[in-house]
């Protein structure tokens, strides 16, 4: 395949080509190819080559080409995802961008085609001052424009199907929506990007918080009802979600959710609460999926470390409005937990063990030793994935509410391990030495899973029995 019309070079020779480029190089070829996509000079697959690069672009991040559409975009940027979002989700689908774009083009305004034509010409001569007040008026002309599509969608349902038929489907519409409401705070959400250039945020000092209280009350006077959306593009670019409820500190005197119900708060706290709810589900559908235990592990342990900060950040009581929906994640969590990594995990880590026989054994039949059986060393490699997923949620599990089937998880498997391994160890006595490196791999396996199951001290008496009996079987020879 070549890269346009059958001449000049392929993809691979390409991929190769932009390998070997800098991050200079890079910026500057992807804005030519990006400005020449946009006025063609050049026979060029634009868009393939585009494609090509986009793997670099994602790590590098570079300055991107300010085309009309993707300054529309800017101010909800952070909020965008390939997924389909949930229904309480604050993030936008990308899917949904293109027929909201095009609703737009349609509808606008003459002004805000002007804005988009003004703003080409100010790309092209890379004029960065004329590109900002392009975006303010293509900003101000959009959000007008959705808002007007809007009140015609609500004069009754007729219009309204109208309105969905023109996006191509009724799950743009709550998008749509949501995007004017972003444009509606774009120069202050642009202001705090350009204050927090590198995004996710990690924490957030003193300074960027007196920085991001006197931008909130700027944005309380100037966008009155809007607050809820500049929270959001602040969310957003938060690496920690919790670290959200230190802005909501610093703005208010209220102590306690109760009181933070009744300000132009309230809905900040809620929206880092969906977002651990979000946390919640993936955890509830981990065995659906296809998830491990470690990376059952890694959501638990995340949904922990939240719900932790959240608590010592501010007074969230539980009988608050918050309170009561953190308690309710919290359960759903435990529940989960207690389904996926305490319920069919223990026997994932037993299984990989050499089963004693079930039911009694025949007359005038034998049993082969425990520790003769093939052991299976990739079974118990995942068994020690499993056994060490399960053991560090047991030691979360008092955050998660998760106690009691910890424990039971816990008891469960260690009984099990205790058991194959005096069993195994009792039949060493009939081993021979042709069975003494198996009986050891056995040894060894059971032994450490006790280890990362319950410590030390029953694993390390299992270890002497075993290496007592090893020791006898190279006496027999």
């Amino acid at each position: 395949m070549t890269a346009a019309g059958g001449a000049g070079p392929s993809i691979s020779q390409l991929e190769q080509l932009f390998d070997s480029l800098s991050t200079a190089e890079i910026t500057k070829f992807t804005r030519a190819i990006e400005s020449d996509r946009n006025a063609p000079r050049l026979p060029l697959p634009h868009d393939q080559i585009l494609q090509i690069l986009r793997p670099r672009l994602a790590s590098l991040k570079p300055e991107r080409y300010p085309t009309p559409m993707r300054q529309f975009c800017t101010p909800f940027e952070d909020l965008l995802t390939s997924d389909i979002p949930g229904e309480t989700s604050l993030r936008i689908g990308r899917p949904s961008l293109m027929p909201i774009w095009n609703v737009v083009c349609e509808s606008a305004s003459a002004e805000f085609h002007k804005a988009c034509k003004d703003l080409e010409i100010a790309a092209e001569a890379n004029d960065k001052a004329r590109i900002h007040n392009c975006e303010r008026l293509l900003w101000k002309e959009a959000a007008t424009c959705i808002e007007q599509q809007i009140a015609i969608s609500e004069q009754g349902v007729k219009q309204e199907r109208a309105l969905a038929t023109r996006l191509g489907s009724r799950v743009h519409l709550k998008p749509f929506a949501a995007i004017a409401r972003m444009l509606r705070v774009a120069e202050p959400i642009i202001d705090m990007r350009i204050r927090f250039p590198s995004a996710p945020i990690r924490s957030l000092s003193n300074s960027d918080l007196v920085w991001l209280r006197e931008k909130f009350i700027e944005v309380s006077k100037e966008k009155t009802g809007y607050e809820t959306q500049f929270m959001s593009a602040i969310l957003m670019r938060l690496l920690r979600p919790s670290e959200l409820f230190k802005v909501i500190r610093v703005l208010s005197s209220k102590a306690d959710d109760r009181s933070l119900g009744s300000t132009n708060l309230a809905s900040a706290g809620d929206m880092v609460i969906d977002m651990l709810a979000e946390i919640v589900t993936e955890v509830e559908q981990g065995v659906q999926r296809g998830k491990d235990e470690h990376q059952i592990l890694q959501l638990a342990r995340w949904y922990a470390s939240e719900f932790v900060r959240i608590t010592r950040e501010l007074n969230i009581r539980k009988d608050g409005p918050w309170g009561e929906r953190l308690l309710g994640t919290r359960r759903r969590v435990s529940q989960a937990i207690a389904n996926t990594m305490f319920g069919a995990s223990p026997e994932r880590v037993t299984e990989a063990l050499p089963q004693p026989p079930r039911g009694p054994v025949p007359r005038g039949g034998t049993v082969a030793p425990l520790f003769a059986l093939p052991f299976n060393g990739e079974k118990v490699l995942a068994a020690e994935q499993s056994a060490e997923a399960i053991a560090e949620t047991a030691s979360i599990s008092h955050i998660l509410a998760a106690q009691s089937s910890a424990t039971k998880a816990v008891v469960e498997i260690k009984k099990k391990l205790n058991q194959v391994g005096r069993a195994g160890v009792d039949g060493m006595s009939r081993l021979t030495m042709a069975d003494y490196a198996n009986a050891q791999r056995h040894l060894m396996a059971v032994v450490r899973l006790l280890e990362i199951i319950d410590g030390p001290e029953d694993a390390d008496l299992l270890r002497r029995r075993g290496m007592s009996a090893l020791r006898a079987i190279e006496g027999r020879g």
